[in-house]
Order: C-alpha cells, then structure tokens, then sequence
C-alpha cells in the first residue's frame, strides 16, 4: 500500500518530498557504532596503526582462545566488521562522512549530496536517482506516490517493468593459522574451524612450503555468502610461525645455529646438521671462529618457480660450564699458545 500520495502543485510536492527525506535520514541513520572505538584508535590513524589494533584484539577475543565465551565472541564479530570497513580506503571514506549508512547496498553518495544540499526546495534532484526509480510517479497521471515495498523490496518497477538487485559479491572474512617452524619451511595441510554470522565450518588449507611469519593466505571463495547470485567472498588467513630455537628465515634462506666444541672449531671437525631434506655433514673448518659461517648450497626453503635457497651454518662455540679444575688448566695452557694481547687491535 502506498505510504504516501499526492496530487497538486510543485509547492506541494516540494514541502513532500522535504518531509520524505528527513524521514528517510532518520530511518537509514540508525544509531551507528564507532568502529573507531572499537578497535581502539583515533579518527585519524594510519593504516598501520589500525592493523596493528585489530591483530592485537584479534589474538584476545578469537573464539579458539575463548570457547563458550558468547560475549568474546560478539566482541571478536565487531571487531572483524570493524577492521574490514576501516582497513578499504573506499570503504572507510563512506563511513566517515556517512556512517554506517553510506555502506549500505545501494548508497549513492553522489546522489544524497546532492539531495541534503538542496533539500531547501531540491535543487532539482529527482529521488528516483537516489533510489532506483521507487519514488517516481506511476502510469503518468501526476501522482507522486511513494511504496515501501519499491524502495525496499525490489518487488518491481513503476509501469510493471521488472526490478532486479545486481548481485551483490560477499564479504571478505580474517581469520589466524599458527604453525610450527618446520610445517612453515616444508608446507603441511591444516584443518580449520571457522565462526562467523553464518555458523560454524571447518576447512582444509594447504600451508604452502616458506609461508612467512605475518604472512598471508588468500582463499578464494571461502568467505562470506554473496546475495542475489553474487560470488562468495574470500578467506583470508593471517599467519603466525612459531619460533625454533636454532633455525630461522631469510627470504629463501635458512639459517641455523650450530653449537661446536673448541676442539672442533679448533682443529677442524664433521658435524651433522638437519635440513629439510634430512640431516648432511658440515665440514667444520680448521681454526674457525665462533660466528664464522658456512653455506650448503640448494639446501634451503622451496620456492615455487624460483631456484631453492641455501643453508647458512652460524657456527657457535660452546665452553664447559665454569667450576671445573681440569677444564681451567686446559684452558691455561691454550692461552699459553696465544701470541700477543688477541684484543690488541680492538679500537674505536
């Protein structure tokens, strides 16, 4: 049923449509949450900042680290719709000047500019640009009639032509994988349990081979639903590896610490050294030093459709534990080999 006729004059009809719009501000004007405050930063932070806020809530209130925790988990939701609207540029600029209100489906930014910026007699602008044709007279017998179900529905169009919503892709979804170090330098399948608005999923996501710390994984089509025969939106998955204490990552390079004695470092020794394709012998140099490096070529994380990387052997000599006579008297007569002060060329 028609929420509003009428039938006159253009004085009439501007004074109407006057009181539509201001109807209309105040239903789309729902009470808006600050998504700023949510995530704890001002208006004015940077990209970086905004980041940084949501991975730190993230890592709190994600529903893994707090089962049957209902209010953690409302709170891990606004801070996911929170850090998706301010985290697009596009987005956050809509948000900004209009609140929520300028990303819903359908908001014409332009278009409501224009009307607010004339609403003292419309300056011209016609409501069926701002809402696809609902607000349009019918059948041109000089009625202006206004339906709710035009504006809302999409039941159809004035004159019976079909009305039909452009499909509407869905939403990108965040979520965080933790994995050791070596599934990070080999690649591994994990299962995943998801929650979101629509429920609770698992899925499987193959961890390729050199996944990074703070990296990303982008599944496409695991997101949210899309509406109205729209694409699925995507996953996307922030990645934390766990710290090994011997190896690490460098770019395409591994590198690892490997403790030896004096004696070896010393006089030269082979040591075996793990690696992702099992463990090789490292030849140990005579003479060398603690900090000196060597490199096994081809040895290091996979890359795909680059050449592999290396493996880069730190190498760190190891001293007994102190409080040993026999240890100290052997030391003794090694410094008796010493020629000179060794710090003799240590200056600034």
């Amino acid at each position: 049923m028609p929420l509003i006729g009428l039938y006159g004059r253009k004085k009439g009809l501007r004074w109407t449509l006057k009181a539509v719009h201001r109807w209309l501000c105040w239903a789309f004007k729902m009470p808006d949450r600050d998504f700023y405050e949510i995530l704890g930063v001002s208006r004015g932070a940077s990209p970086e900042e905004i980041k940084k806020a949501y991975r730190s809530l993230a890592k709190e209130l994600h529903p893994d680290r707090n089962p049957d925790d209902s209010e953690s988990e409302e709170r891990f939701k606004d801070v996911s719709n929170a850090y998706g609207v301010l985290s697009d540029g596009d987005k956050r600029k809509l948000y900004d000047e209009f609140g929520e209100m300028g990303l819903r489906d359908g908001f014409d930014a332009d278009s409501y500019r224009a009307a607010t910026q004339g609403v003292g007699g419309f300056g011209g602008v016609d409501f069926g640009d701002l809402f696809g044709q609902a607000a349009r007279g019918r059948g041109g017998s000089g009625a202006f009639e206004f339906n709710l179900e035009d504006l809302f529905g999409g039941r159809g169009a004035p004159g019976g032509a079909a009305y039909v919503r452009a499909p509407r892709r869905g939403a990108d979804l965040e979520s965080e994988v933790t994995v050791d170090f070596r599934d990070a330098v080999l690649g591994c399948t994990k299962e995943l349990g998801l929650r979101s608005s629509e429920g609770e999923r698992s899925i499987k996501v193959r961890i390729p081979p050199g996944v990074r710390d703070d990296g990303k994984i982008r599944l496409r089509g695991q997101g949210g639903k899309g509406a109205d025969g729209g694409p699925n939106g995507d996953l996307v998955l922030h990645v934390n590896v766990r710290k090994h204490p011997y190896f690490s990552m460098s770019g395409k390079d591994l590198l690892v610490r490997v403790p030896v004695t004096p004696l070896e470092a010393y006089a030269g020794a082979k040591v075996s050294v793990p690696t992702p394709d099992g463990s090789v012998q490292l030849s140990i140099p005579a003479g060398s030093q603690s900090g000196a490096k060597l490199w096994l070529r081809g040895k290091g994380v996979e890359s795909k459709g680059k050449p592999r990387g290396d493996l880069i052997a730190q190498l760190e000599v190891r001293l007994p534990e102190a409080g040993a006579e026999e240890v100290e008297e052997a030391l003794g007569r090694v410094l008796e080999a010493f020629d000179g002060d060794p710090r003799s060329e240590l200056k600034l």
